[in-house]
């Protein structure tokens, strides 16, 4: 009787210090979560890109801007600014939103260097600069048709890069007194003994002053120059 007392309480005692293990060994097991974390997005993910067709535009050239974002694809709502010269460190003149497809359009009337910068929420905002140049420079030459007395009958000829320039404005004595044709000419008639002032202009163009002095004797005495303000 005193043997079995003996073995049911040592297993007893085995069974409470297999318990307090269990437990203790419960203990020091701690479960740890591992969150998934998103990476904050690169910078340029969140850039504007802006494109410009042509890009080499001309003075009166209608040039469609394209905004993007960095995959490439259309911004709509993207607010558009151009600055010129002077005034490139600031946004510039607002010139309206871009379209379903990132685009607006805009003509540049003056040559010069321009800042086009683009802005809208969610995104850094960028810029990009672009030298808009004039499509040529007016030449000047004169023929003489007929001479009528004291009169001579004088054609015209306005070219550009030897190419004839068609509808370019002729201004005499700040008098306009036609367009050239399809051949660059206009012909007009002129006094001798008078001295002339011819203002040739076209958009796009670097325009000329014309200074024509008509001897009474039949010479011709010509100065030339280019406009500073077309």
């Amino acid at each position: 009787m005193h043997r079995r007392g003996a073995i049911f309480l040592a297993t007893a005692v085995a069974i409470v210090m297999l318990i307090v293990s269990t437990l203790a060994l419960n203990m020091k097991i701690i479960e740890v979560e591992v969150m998934e974390t998103k990476q904050p997005e690169k910078p340029e993910a969140n850039k504007l890109k802006i494109d410009l067709i042509p890009e080499n535009p001309t003075i009166g050239e209608r040039v469609k801007i394209i905004v993007r974002d960095f995959r490439g694809n259309p911004v709509k709502g993207a607010k558009v600014y151009v600055a010129k010269d002077h005034n490139l460190s600031t946004k510039g003149m607002y010139i309206g939103e871009t379209n379903s497809s990132g685009e607006i359009t805009h003509v540049f009337e003056e040559e010069g260097w321009y800042k086009i910068y683009a802005e809208k929420e969610g995104f850094f905002p960028q810029a990009t600069f672009v030298n808009v140049r004039l499509k040529g420079y007016l030449s000047f030459s004169m023929k003489l048709e007929r001479l009528y007395d004291d009169k001579q009958f004088k054609v015209m000829r306005i070219t550009s890069n030897g190419r004839p320039v068609e509808k370019a404005e002729v201004y005499i004595n700040g008098t306009f007194v036609g367009y050239t044709d399809s051949n660059g000419e206009l012909s007009h008639m002129f006094k001798l003994g008078e001295v002339y002032e011819i203002v040739v202009k076209k958009e796009g163009y670097r325009g000329l002053l014309i200074i024509l002095d008509l001897d009474p004797g039949g010479g011709t005495g010509t100065t030339i120059r280019p406009l500073q303000d077309i």
